[in-house]
């Protein structure tokens, strides 16, 4: 685990912890090029301050790192933009070791932060939507951003260099030390992060980003992965996502136990590539979940193929149809189809949760055994079907 530092602007550094030994985001979320944990020490003419900390378990290479750009005793104002424990973890430490700082969040992240992390009230001051406080030649003003992705969460502006520290919103994993997406846009994965942390959220996401389109920043400095001075690409992606804008694609997901499922499955892809989608076809027993939900947000259309398990369907869907459950994606069409044994049930099962969550079901197609070649034409048909519409949704 290494860190690394930049000065982004007179004043202003980037300090970034690169941690490749955790193999996991949230003990969940597969990160197989590492995450970082960025946080901002600013420089003013009457003190300095901290935005955000780390995690916890990285408190030693976090305090080497700290230490290097400024002495704990000279922080007047230690920034929590929300109390998640990746961004929380050392700042009962911080405020420990800075005798001179106040602790400023939101009135809701001072209330969590007190058992979560520690937090000392007595030196703790909540801010409010607009309010700034000086650091003599450099400004920071706080900005509201509920639920993007905890309640507490806020954004903060450093008025006189255009720089938007905006915690969770528009980061993205990797361990790289490229500091700016423009960089080196492979080091980041900008759509699985969204997917997986924000996607749940959209509708706070997309009341957020006005606000961020209000300010004009010339700097985007979330709390994880690159850094944005071209500020128009993350803010154009992120006004697809939030908006359920899909791409001309198609997920097809299969779970096939024998292969049979898995023809009709690809019949049913190649309809859709004649209908003018691209299908992106996966098993589920080998996807990630991550990218399930990046491949789900910018899909028109989503065609879940399954064998009969037990009666149900095959538990590699049972825990896609979760995940769709808990992110309700919207502006999506599906169709479902496969194979079964001496019974079916499962396509009746992924019909009934997918409608649900307002994913109409455009068309089914069962199928005994092993498909015939009348039946694998079907799959394709309803593959085209589904396709047209799908196009009827894409802007």
């Amino acid at each position: 685990m290494t860190w690394l530092k930049h000065e982004i602007a007179p004043g202003v550094t980037l300090v970034r912890v690169l941690n490749t030994q955790f193999k996991r985001f949230e003990n969940f979320w597969p990160i197989p090029t590492g995450t970082s944990y960025n946080f901002y020490v600013v420089r003013g003419s009457e003190g300095a301050a901290l935005i955000d900390g780390t995690d916890e378990r990285v408190s030693a290479i976090f305090w080497e790192a700290l230490e290097s750009v400024v002495d704990p005793k000279e922080i007047r104002y230690v920034v929590t933009q929300h109390t998640e424990p990746d961004h929380s973890g050392t700042l009962a430490e911080v405020m420990a070791r800075a005798p001179n700082a106040t602790l400023l969040g939101t009135k809701q992240a001072l209330q969590i932060g007190e058992k979560l992390a520690g937090f000392p009230v007595a030196r703790s001051k909540a801010v409010s939507d607009g309010e700034e406080v000086s650091l003599g030649d450099k400004t920071l003003r706080f900005i509201s951003a509920p639920f993007v992705h905890w309640p507490d969460t806020m954004m903060t502006l450093l008025r006189e260099d255009g720089i938007l520290f905006t915690c969770d919103m528009f980061g993205s994993h990797g361990a790289s030390r490229a500091v700016y997406y423009d960089e080196s846009p492979g080091d980041f994965e900008l759509r699985d992060y969204y997917a997986s942390i924000l996607m749940a959220y959209s509708n706070m996401v997309a009341r957020a980003l006005e606000k961020v389109k209000e300010v004009k920043p010339r700097v985007i400095a979330p709390g994880h992965g690159a850094l944005h001075r071209d500020v128009s690409t993350p803010i154009e992606m992120y006004e697809r996502w939030a908006s359920w804008r899909p791409l001309r694609r198609a997920l097809v997901v299969v779970g096939s136990q024998y292969e049979r499922t898995a023809k009709l499955a690809e019949a049913a892809a190649e309809g859709l590539s004649q209908a003018g989608l691209e299908p992106v076809l996966v098993y589920a027993a080998e996807a990630e979940p991550d990218d399930l939900l990046a491949e789900t947000l910018e899909a028109a259309a989503l065609l879940i193929a399954t064998s009969t398990h037990n009666g149900r369907p095959f538990i590699g869907i049972t825990f896609y149809l979760d995940l769709l459950e808990e992110y309700k994606p919207r502006n999506k069409v599906a169709a479902v189809l496969g194979s079964h044994g001496w019974a079916g049930g499962a396509l009746r099962v992924v019909r009934q949760r997918l409608e649900g969550i307002d994913i109409p079901v455009v068309g089914e197609l069962a199928v005994k055994e092993s498909p015939t070649p009348e039946e694998v034409e079907r799959a394709e048909e309803l593959g085209r079907r589904l396709g047209e519409e799908a196009l009827k949704l894409v802007g």
